[in-house]
């Protein structure tokens, strides 16, 4: 039972929606919210989820993504009193609109709109939460997409903390410095830079800080014009609209990739990587004082 559990677990980490995911969420809700208002709101009792109320009879709704959040905006707009609601998605979570009395059996969250219409917040497992009356955490850095200089000077001016010891591929899924990046997006970053996944972070950084940067920014953005991953449990709601620029197997050279090799590192997370960095001799190339591959075997 226990390792059916660590088994479900880890097939949730490796599947939760990254920052092109949220960011077209956000473009679906206001897509959907364009020109609509709202006057109630709805709970599914099973969802442990709090039903809130909201301070005005009418309301608005537009939608923001930062990273891995999405805060849901709920405005008067004769007052302008605003009601924020911060969001996570979990591994499957999404909105979808449709007519009032046809709800997905799954919607756990419900905004009733005055022309007979219901914006949803679908969620199979329940992963998903909602915090209302807050923004942003605190604990997540600036979006590369859109604070980059913020998203570049935030790690920078901590490269000196312990974090930044350890390997790059686990430092990249901290939300602290990498807001927005996740299993696939790493996976995609680190295989186009070329150098050794497993190399410290400072390192990384010092030596290739400007092209991973540029990746953290390009590869979501490349992402989000794509669609989105279409990971495990989460479907991009414009996807018959959608004008493919690039195909799946133009955008994911790595992750998911039967040629690649992965290993469960220490964050729980399945990560894909080049094979090649597997053929390092480990007697001479791997520096036992620090745990880490030896510099010089990054140039192999």
């Amino acid at each position: 039972m226990l390792k059916d559990l660590l088994q479900n677990l880890n097939r949730y980490l490796n599947n939760m929606p990254e920052l092109a995911e949220l960011k077209l969420t956000a473009d679906y809700i206001n897509k959907a919210s364009e020109g609509r208002t709202y006057n109630g709101i709805a709970k599914n009792p099973q969802h442990k989820g709090e039903l809130f109320e909201v301070p005005f009879k009418e309301f608005n709704i537009q939608a923001i993504s930062r990273g891995k959040e999405l805060v849901v905006y709920l405005y008067d707009y004769n007052s302008n009193n605003v009601l924020p609601l911060r969001m996570t998605m979990g591994m499957s979570g999404h909105f979808r609109l449709s007519h009032t009395g046809d709800e997905n059996k799954h919607a756990h969250l419900m905004f009733k709109s005055t022309d007979n219409h219901t914006l949803s917040f679908v969620d199979v497992r329940r992963f998903g939460k909602w915090k209302p009356g807050f923004k942003w955490s605190d604990n997540r850095g600036p979006d590369p997409t859109i604070e980059f200089e913020e998203f570049k000077e935030n790690i920078l001016n901590n490269l000196d903390k312990k974090e930044f010891d350890k390997p790059i591929n686990e430092v990249l899924m901290n939300q602290k410095y990498f807001n927005g990046i996740g299993n696939y997006l790493r996976a995609e970053i680190l295989y186009r830079i070329d150098k050794n996944p497993f190399m410290e972070s400072r390192q990384m950084i010092m030596e290739n800080g400007a092209e991973l940067f540029t990746l953290c920014k390009a590869i979501p953005e490349l992402a989000y014009i794509m669609g989105g991953g279409e990971i495990k449990d989460w479907k991009n709601p414009f996807k018959n609209e959608t004008d493919y620029i690039k195909t799946r197997s133009d955008f994911f050279l790595c992750y998911g990739n039967e040629t690649m090799s992965q290993v469960v590192d220490k964050t729980g997370r399945r990560f894909w990587y080049d094979s090649k960095w597997d053929l390092l001799d480990m007697d001479l190339h791997w520096d036992y004082y620090s745990g880490l591959p030896n510099p010089n075997s990054y140039n192999k």
